[in-house]
Formats: C-alpha cells, sequence, structure tokens
C-alpha cells in the first residue's frame, strides 16, 4: 500500500473539516476524490501533504507514519501536490518555475535544469522555456504547475482541480499527458475535481466526501448511482447519462 489514511480528523477551532477519514491507494492507482464545496477533499490533501497537521489520526506512506510531517519533509520522500489556486511564481520564466522543484532533490543549479528541460519537453512546453507564465494561457499555467510538481521526482502526485477552468479540448489533452506521465515515470495519481467528464475518465477508483466525512468510494460507475452520491453532490440528471 503507497498510501493509508486511518481516522483523519482536522478541526479549525470548533469546527470539523474532516471527521474520521480514511482511505488506501495502491502502487499505480489513479483515484478521484469528489464532493461539493467545503466538503474537506482539499483540507484532506493538506494534511497529507504536510501544509496542515491533523488533529487526530494517522497517515502513512509506503508504509511509514508521516502524520505531521512538514510539506518539505513530505515532498523529499515522494508526495508532490498541485494547488486549485496555482502557485505560479510571476518572476520567474516557465524553465525557472519547474527547477524550483528540481531544488527539492539537488542544489546543483545545473541538474536542476537538465531536469526542468526534460520534463518541460516532456508537456511540450520547449517553446515556452523562457517566457513568463503570466504571458500565457491558464492550461499551459496549469502545465507549468504539473511541470514543477514532477521536478521533484514524485511516487504520489496530488492534484487539485487541474481541469479547473479549462475547455472541453484542453481538458482532454490534460487527460492525455497525465495518462502518458503516469506510464512514464510510474506514478500514482491521487486528484479532486468538479470538473466530472475529468475525473470520471481518468480514475479507477472514486471516493466522495461530503460535510467532512467519507460517504462513498468504489469504481467509478459504481459510484454515480449510488443514491446518497447523487443527493449529495452529481445531481439526478448527471446520473441518467451513466
Amino acid at each position: 500500500m503507497l498510501l493509508e489514511v486511518r481516522n483523519l480528523v482536522k478541526e479549525f477551532g470548533g469546527v470539523v473539516a474532516n471527521a474520521d477519514i480514511s482511505l488506501e491507494i495502491e502502487r499505480g492507482m489513479t483515484v478521484g476524490l469528489i464532493g461539493p464545496n467545503g466538503a474537506g477533499k482539499t483540507t484532506l490533501f493538506n494534511c497529507i501533504a504536510g501544509y496542515y497537521k491533523p488533529t487526530g489520526g494517522k497517515v502513512f506512506f509506503g508504509g511509514k507514519e508521516i502524520t505531521g510531517w512538514p510539506a518539505h519533509q513530505v515532498a523529499k520522500i515522494g508526495i508532490a501536490r498541485t494547488f486549485q489556486g496555482m502557485k505560479i511564481m510571476p518572476n520567474l520564466t516557465v524553465e525557472e518555475n519547474v527547477m524550483v522543484g528540481a531544488f527539492c532533490r539537488t542544489r546543483d543549479r545545473q541538474i536542476a535544469k537538465k531536469k526542468a528541460q526534460e520534463i518541460l519537453e516532456g508537456l511540450n512546453l520547449v517553446q515556452e522555456i523562457n517566457i513568463y507564465p503570466t504571458e500565457l494561457p491558464i492550461a499551459t499555467q496549469k502545465r507549468i504547475e504539473l511541470g514543477r510538481a514532477l521536478a521533484t521526482n514524485p511516487q504520489l502526485l496530488m492534484l487539485d482541480e487541474i481541469a479547473a477552468g479549462l475547455n472541453p479540448i484542453e481538458t482532454k489533452e490534460i487527460i492525455q499527458v497525465l495518462k502518458r506521465m503516469k506510464e512514464e515515470r510510474d506514478l500514482t495519481l491521487f486528484l479532486t475535481e468538479h470538473v466530472m467528464e475529468f475525473v470520471m475518465t481518468i480514475s479507477e477508483v472514486v471516493t466522495v466526501m461530503a460535510a467532512g466525512r467519507k460517504i462513498a468510494e468504489g469504481p467509478p460507475k459504481e459510484v454515480a448511482k449510488q443514491e446518497r452520491v447523487i443527493e449529495a453532490y452529481l445531481g439526478k440528471r448527471y446520473a441518467k447519462g451513466q
């Protein structure tokens, strides 16, 4: 088991954002996490990736407990994440943005530069290498953030709404990019997304959260038919289309 979350709880004052969440992700899988706004999905991501310290419960990675580890240590053991609100650095070029991720593994600028160039080639961003990210479309900026995460050499790649703001063609393209990168780099993917066509197409297993709790888990088509999932999130129109 690559990632295991046991009975995780995260409270902010008197508000429970995550309540007794447990899940397992096997190496090589693609797992989707869905639910309405405020369900606690990003909070769960932050607890796993080291941006929040859980109030209770445990997180294991590769059999080793990492509960409450800071983000930089979590990154070094092989967990990388992208953010719903992109963390693009506007004063750095595309290449330099990706190099930031590579510095997780090396202090040598030339090694980091070579790593960044390799990843940008794989993401079809070679022509944009010396451009500043804010001059580029949002779909390209999403790939830059993906590239920075890949530069840390992760085993588990966590994607927070990577398809948000993309049109249908761009969404199909990012799906193909992720599938290819997963295969080439032996990645495990854990993603949260509101674009159902995206998450249901790419995921082998889908976990559903609502009001801070896990309410369902299973193959996408089976989960989409569960009444509590329909009521909490998908709606009857989506369910009828499955």
